[in-house]
């Protein structure tokens, strides 16, 4: 069993060691940027490319295989909180599949991470374009709506272009997946920014119902200051 949990992560870790041989003799490309920086890549570039994706379907054993584990280390490394490494990871998966909006996915929400929300949003958009009503998708793209609006120095119609399309987004993944503490968390966040914290606190109450402990110690820390948990009925 350990041996079957590990795998993925030597996996990568190998590939990622490749890749930063492969460097050497195509260096100036950013792996640690969507799509290795966006710019143009000479014949070395692209031939190291091709060695790294071959070297990737051999370990792994298909295309499918070698996505699959990929985009499991990068999301792996969003959650210990590195996005500059997940986004490593994530180039490798669009290496294999150049159009899968699963990549989009993960790099939009490695950008949510560093604060680059303009950029995230332009990449949830073609992501949910191409990967219509999934509602993880969606609560992602909702939770990135939110930190827009929160954001920078905005007016509060400004601010509230952006949570009204969190909670459109989060409406929508609702009714896809009515079970997913996320959307209640998110849309519990929206609240808050909107000071109507009593909400908040119902949207929290549905984010436990479901899954006890997934909101944010600091979340409810934050929102305890401005209004004490309401008592159970």
């Amino acid at each position: 069993m350990f041996k079957r949990a590990a795998q993925p992560f030597v996996f990568a870790a190998l590939l990622l060691a490749l890749c930063a041989t492969l460097a050497l003799a195509a260096p100036a490309v950013d792996d640690t940027q969507p799509f290795f920086g966006g710019g143009e890549k000479t014949p070395a570039q692209q031939d190291a490319d091709k060695k790294i994706v071959g070297e990737a379907i051999k370990r792994a054993g298909s295309p499918e295989k070698a996505f699959e584990l990929v985009m499991q280390n990068g999301w792996a490394q969003l959650k210990k909180g590195d996005a500059a490494t997940g986004i490593k990871y994530f180039n490798l998966g669009w290496l294999i599949y150049p159009k899968s909006p699963d990549v989009l996915w993960g790099f939009a929400t490695a950008l949510t991470r560093q604060q680059k929300f303009d950029e995230a949003l332009l990449l949830f958009e073609r992501a949910n374009q191409l990967k219509p009503r999934d509602p993880g998708l969606l609560a992602d793209y909702g939770y990135a709506c939110i930190w827009k609006g929160a954001s920078g120095d905005k007016t509060p119609d400004q601010r509230n272009v952006f949570f009204s399309r969190a909670l459109l987004l989060l409406q929508q993944a609702e009714a896809l997946q009515p079970k997913n503490p996320m959307i209640y968390n998110n849309r519990a966040i929206v609240r808050f920014f909107q000071a109507r914290y009593a909400e908040a606190w119902h949207e929290v109450s549905r984010a436990e119902a479901i899954a006890p402990g997934s909101v944010d110690p600091q979340f409810l820390r934050d929102l305890s200051a401005r209004m004490p948990r309401p008592k159970s009925k």
